[in-house]
């Protein structure tokens, strides 16, 4: 396989109690232990994995989360990233640690934009407000923030306007999230929807996140395909996630094949243009809700069309970071100064610049010079 992600569960234990939660049958008492957490960093990294994940349960419980941090910058990962529900980064300085620890890239988890169905969906009264200033610590400090949207029958005629509410926060990064009906989830009735009901908001939100400039940087996890009329490039499972996940017991296992394992396919997807990359829908699932309201594709989709909106990417924001001041800097110039910059993550070569560079020049943000062999970039009123 691509080894692209290796993602460590450090602990199964959590602060929330989360309607939605598909661990929720886990021992919450699993924890790996500092010294297993160094050696599965180490040998991420020696089997040629990029880039390293932390989650849990919740893991920002574990004190010792900054010093793995660190150990996993300095063994060479570039990209290290956290899931988090956030509330703990309430704390300015535990977020400031983390930041200075070498973490990249910070993933909350939300249920809503209101305090009132948020908190009421994790369990915890005050939970959105904590989460909330978690997640702006994280954006002051110029970590590469993403959003993952759970949805549910609660929340998921809101979606837009939950996107919406965070992009205006500078969010760029999302993913929208259909449960898997494991755990907590499986026994919920009250949330529980059908993929077809939810589907429509889903377009919604994406049209919204195409709108805006972010298009690229908004996904739907969970949901075929199919029922993504115009957005079927934004269903994750076309894709192979190339992560493999570590249990907290140490226990490895391959995302992708785990995903295979769960994922059917049925009438509808023998006569579908997706047949051979789409998975399928997961089987407990189809156990509730039957194939009712997933029809095949019939031909080639009609990709709806890209615009260069308002909004910036996590790449956008690092490349005008480096550019502040009236700095006149060459692309290798801005490849060194944004390894500086928490935001940057994903940049490995020339040509990243060049692609964001020309976002930037389309959106009247920077100026594009050349001479001499190479080019220069600038912000445009510097």
């Amino acid at each position: 396989m691509k080894r692209d992600c290796c993602e460590i569960i450090l602990n199964h234990a959590c602060d929330l109690r989360c309607g939605f939660c598909s661990q929720a049958d886990f021992n919450s008492a699993a924890l790996m232990q500092p010294a297993a957490a160094v050696r599965h960093i180490y040998a991420a990294r020696k089997a040629g994995f990029t880039r390293l994940g932390f989650s849990g349960g919740e893991a920002l419980l574990r004190r010792d989360l900054p010093l793995l941090v660190r150990a996993a910058r300095e063994v060479g990962f570039k990209a290290v990233r956290l899931q988090t529900n956030g509330m703990r980064l309430a704390s300015r300085q535990a977020a400031a640690r983390l930041v200075e620890a070498g973490l990249t890239v910070c993933k909350f988890t939300f249920a809503g934009h209101t305090p009132a169905l948020h908190d009421k969906l994790v369990g915890k009264p005050g939970a959105f407000e904590k989460s909330l200033a978690g997640l702006e610590n994280m954006l002051r400090l110029k970590a590469a923030v993403g959003i993952n949207l759970l949805i549910t029958a609660a929340n998921y005629k809101s979606l837009p306007r939950t996107l919406k509410f965070f992009m205006d926060r500078g969010v760029a990064n999302f993913v929208l999230i259909y449960p898997i009906y494991t755990g907590a989830m499986a026994r919920a009735a009250a949330l529980q929807v059908s993929l077809p009901a939810a589907a429509p908001f889903i377009v919604k939100a994406l049209r919204l996140a195409g709108e805006a400039g972010l298009g690229r940087e908004v996904k739907a996890l969970n949901v075929p395909p199919c029922l993504l009329p115009g957005y079927e490039s934004r269903a994750a499972g076309l894709y192979k996630f190339n992560t493999v996940v570590v249990a907290a017991s140490g226990e490895a296992r391959d995302l992708d094949t785990c995903t295979a394992a769960d994922r059917l396919q049925g009438p509808p997807c023998a006569r579908c243009f997706f047949k051979k990359t789409c998975r399928g829908v997961d089987g407990k699932y189809l156990e509730i809700f039957g194939w009712k309201g997933i029809a095949p594709v019939r031909g080639k989709p009609r990709p709806a069309p890209e615009t260069a909106g308002p909004r910036l990417t996590n790449n956008e924001k690092c490349f005008l970071e480096v550019l502040r001041g009236g700095k006149t800097l060459t692309t290798a110039q801005v490849l060194k100064a944004a390894k500086t910059v928490p935001l940057c993550y994903d940049c490995s070569d020339g040509n990243s610049v060049l692609v964001t560079g020309q976002a930037l020049v389309k959106k009247g943000l920077i100026e594009r010079r050349f001479g001499a062999g190479v080019y220069s970039w600038r912000l445009k009123h510097a």
